[in-house]
């Protein structure tokens, strides 16, 4: 990690890459029309985020979970994983001070209290991927709560070994499991688990309501922005290639607002989105898209796109703003 600039007290950052450069860096967006690169992260640094403003989590190639500041100074090992597949995908708590992730077969959690195994799964059958089936999301809730992993490739177990569950991150007890479900993404505050079948039918679980359903909507890897409003994603569309839309998470709908060729969406701010160009591809695996190189970002209030200079996002912060609803 090296930074050449302090970061300023409350602005929208980036971790990503620009355009022409391959270096991941830090970067301040609060100005879009004037964004600066802050600090760079070294070329081994693995699946970096935001613990806060001040820090950030990577992983090594040797399966170790690290936090660095952003200012320098020492780095912190959190926790080390096994190989396989999926393991050392991770979150980190909105108050930074816990993580949890996969480790092998098993999700754990560490954090103050210690470190612990949350599950054991099923191992991951040899099988293909479906693209817009597949998915492993893991995060804590936007109020720390709780915690989710919804996944379908650790499959076939029941109970607390269930695909999908949600826990409790006070201390790791079960409130909701089911199987057969995918794409899930934590929206609004008090905190709500929005996430559909393989047809396409969303369902939300929150604390005091239980499970409601909502409506029907294929979406394929959905992202809530930092103020729980609205739920962008990817969708499949008849010429092969993905598109981009928003649901409103107020008023349970959807709107188509950009062209086909779009996908890989990602909140910068509650505002701003950022996405992939992609096209056909026959000679590709599987047939599926592939990226054109040129990338976008989407201004919601301003239905509008313009091209953009970051090549790629990580993750962005803040995570979390004030709530919408």
């Amino acid at each position: 990690m090296h930074c050449t600039a302090s970061v300023p007290a409350g602005d929208n950052l980036v971790i990503g890459t620009v355009v022409g450069d391959p270096t991941i860096v830090v970067r301040d967006i609060q100005d879009p029309a004037n964004a600066k690169n802050l600090c760079t992260i070294d070329s081994t640094a693995l699946a970096p985020q935001f613990v806060s403003a001040s820090a950030v989590a990577y992983e090594t190639q040797d399966n170790q979970i690290i936090v660095a500041p952003l200012a320098g100074g020492p780095t912190t090992l959190v926790t080390t994983y096994a190989a396989g597949f999926g393991s050392g995908q991770y979150a980190i708590s909105p108050d930074g001070r816990s993580v949890t992730y996969l480790d092998g077969n098993n999700w754990r959690l560490a954090g103050p209290s210690g470190n612990r195994v949350l599950a054991t799964l099923p191992a991951v059958p040899g099988r293909g991927v479906s693209p817009n089936q597949d998915d492993s999301f893991l995060s804590f809730s936007p109020d720390g709560l709780y915690i989710a992993l919804f996944q379908t490739f650790h499959v076939g177990g029941t109970g607390e070994a269930s695909p999908d569950q949600i826990r409790r991150a006070s201390d790791g007890a079960m409130v909701y499991s089911t199987s057969g479900m995918t794409m899930a993404v934590w929206a609004s505050v008090p905190s709500r688990l929005f996430f559909r079948d393989n047809a396409g039918n969303i369902h939300r679980w929150d604390a005091s309501a239980g499970l409601s359903s909502m409506t029907s909507l294929p979406w394929v890897r959905p992202k809530a922005s930092p103020d729980g409003r609205w739920i962008a994603y990817t969708f499949a569309t008849t010429s092969g290639v993905g598109g981009i839309a928003f649901y409103s998470v107020q008023a349970n709908s959807q709107s188509n607002t950009t062209p086909p060729g779009r996908s890989g969406v990602k909140f910068l701010t509650n505002d701003l989105v950022w996405y992939i160009g992609e096209r056909q591809c026959s000679t590709c695996l599987g047939g599926q898209p592939t990226p054109t190189g040129v990338t976008y970002i989407y201004s919601i209030a301003g239905a509008s796109e313009i091209t953009s200079r970051l090549s790629g996002v990580n993750d962005a912060w803040p995570h979390l703003t004030a709530a919408g609803l």
